[in-house]
């Protein structure tokens, strides 16, 4: 889907990259739409890169198969938005609802993040 915001466009782009399985793929997609030296941060984590975000997308990837997530509201100014989001299963099942904040560099691309969420699962 394409939307008029480009920062939309850029954030869409990157909540993609945690349903891309092949590595080699994911790595390439971020120069699109993440800064080389971006930090993610959630309850859970706190890294920056390209292999770190890669590696811990991996284990998200181990730990809910399947799993994606669709955005349920986005919003933004001065190069920063928020997202609100659910994460589903391989079955289309909410198993968890969250926001994230993101904030982005004069090339377009996100430059951080932070994710917003209760780190215990609902039982799928």
């Amino acid at each position: 889907m394409f939307y008029l915001n480009p920062l939309q466009n850029t954030w869409e782009a990157y909540m993609k990259l945690w349903a891309q399985r092949d590595r080699v793929k994911r790595l390439k997609q971020f120069e699109q739409c993440l800064n080389p030296t971006c930090t993610y941060t959630d309850p859970m984590a706190q890294i920056s890169g390209y292999e770190f975000l890669c590696s811990y997308i991996s284990e998200f990837q181990e730990n809910v198969p399947g799993g994606i997530f669709i955005t349920t509201d986005f919003t933004h100014h001065h190069a920063r938005s928020l997202a609100h989001w659910d994460m589903l299963d391989s079955r289309g099942k909410c198993l968890s609802q969250g926001a994230s904040f993101a904030l982005y560099g004069i090339d377009g691309r996100v430059m951080q993040m932070t994710d917003f969420f209760d780190p215990i699962l609902k039982a799928a």
